[in-house]
């Protein structure tokens, strides 16, 4: 069970405290901008930005500022959303469920009902980089067949996808070759020029801006693996560029990516069940937390019943960001791995976590019913007994 050793391989990571990984945070009023909120973010190069509410912290990030209409003359108020946040004494796998269930990378640190700071996905990278990580392999987690744009294809092409998608990173090709990665703070720094931000311009330029062709925009300083090479291998490529990606390839084709959710989904909690389970995101509510656990377990004996040779399961839940109070919608993957065929991925989205879950677990149940059914036909038919 590769993702069981991979747990015990990091426990010292996950259990390790946040107070010596605090950075300064990008504070924020619900009255600003949306261009001052960028112009910020950008000045203090991060990526995500913070409010307090009474008690209650409030972020917005560049992926969810690219969805505005008007982005020099809009307040940022309508795209805060409530995140958790840790003190000083949380662990790094507490911030590491914050960052993959929310989407960010960023967790604010608070104390006394105040932001002092903020933990970043990049520092702990760098922490898990200090470990021999050489026996973890980019094939063990790099996300498949990600979503690419032609360097002819309009900024607003990328925005949508990105948009659409909640992704921040997009291959570049030109002449069928990845020539660059764009990322959402290039397409927002493509969309309002540095000398902009921070005051008000004309919508008119934007939309202008919106139909030009993505060209050469983007990094073509992004590190590049094959699936066969290790993790610290990439971890110190990445930290070395300053980039949030890794391109994974073969014979020059494109296989896959890495990007930090990618990486920080090693530090998944552990949930102890007859088969092992591994969850990333799972809600701070605890009551949803423990029904969530509770109906996977059942969902896995019913499995390993139905179907005996099941090696591990892994469910990822992350909720959509939106605006306000409205209620995301929450994105669903559970990955079960056999001994007989490639991992089982299903997928599914929706605003109540409880019916997407149930979904997901009917079809799992399913459709490994159907496996096992064929393999017992094709054993009956090597004793030569007939099948009616």
């Amino acid at each position: 069970m590769i993702a069981d050793t991979i747990h015990e391989h990091l426990k010292d990571i996950q259990t390790t405290k946040i107070k010596k990984l605090i950075s300064k945070p990008t504070i924020i009023d619900p009255s600003e901008t949306l261009s001052s909120v960028i112009n910020k973010i950008n000045r203090n190069k991060s990526y995500d930005a913070f409010c307090m509410n009474g008690k209650t912290t409030l972020s917005t990030n560049i992926l969810s500022l690219l969805n505005a209409k008007n982005i020099t003359s809009m307040k940022v108020e309508p795209y805060l959303s409530p995140v958790p946040y840790v003190s000083p004494n949380a662990t790094i796998q507490r911030a590491a469920h914050i960052m993959t269930h929310y989407r960010t990378r960023e967790v604010p640190v608070v104390k006394n009902n105040q932001i002092i700071g903020v933990v970043t996905a990049k520092k702990i990278i760098k922490t898990l980089s200090s470990k021999d990580n050489r026996w973890i392999k980019a094939n063990l987690i790099y996300t498949q067949n990600p979503v690419t744009v032609t360097s002819n294809e309009s900024l607003s092409t990328a925005r949508r996808i990105m948009t659409g998608k909640k992704i921040d990173h997009l291959p570049v090709v030109t002449k069928d070759k990845i020539k660059q990665v764009l990322t959402s703070n290039h397409l927002i720094e493509a969309i309002i020029p540095k000398e902009s931000l921070g005051r008000l311009s004309r919508g008119s330029n934007r939309v202008n801006k919106l139909e030009s062709q993505i060209g050469n925009i983007g990094s073509t300083r992004i590190p590049q693996c094959s699936p066969n090479d290790d993790l610290n291998k990439i971890l110190k490529s990445m930290l070395r560029s300053d980039t949030t990606c890794c391109l994974v390839n073969l014979w020059d084709n494109l296989q896959g990516i890495i990007t930090f959710k990618d990486i920080l989904g090693l530090l998944a909690s552990k949930v102890e069940t007859p088969i092992p389970l591994y969850i990333v995101g799972l809600p701070d509510d605890q009551r949803n937390s423990d029904l969530i656990t509770s109906k996977f377990e059942k969902t896995l004996k019913r499995l390993q019943q139905t179907y005996s040779e099941i090696h591990e399961a892994r469910v990822s839940i992350k909720k959509q960001r939106s605006g306000g109070t409205k209620e995301g919608k929450f994105d669903v993957t559970i990955m079960v791995t056999t001994s007989h065929h490639t991992p089982l991925i299903y997928k599914s989205v929706g605003f109540d976590l409880s019916a997407v879950l149930e979904e997901l677990s009917q079809k799992l149940l399913r459709n490994l019913a159907k496996r096992a059914k064929r393999r017992s036909k094709t054993s009956i038919r090597k004793m030569g007994i007939p099948v009616f």
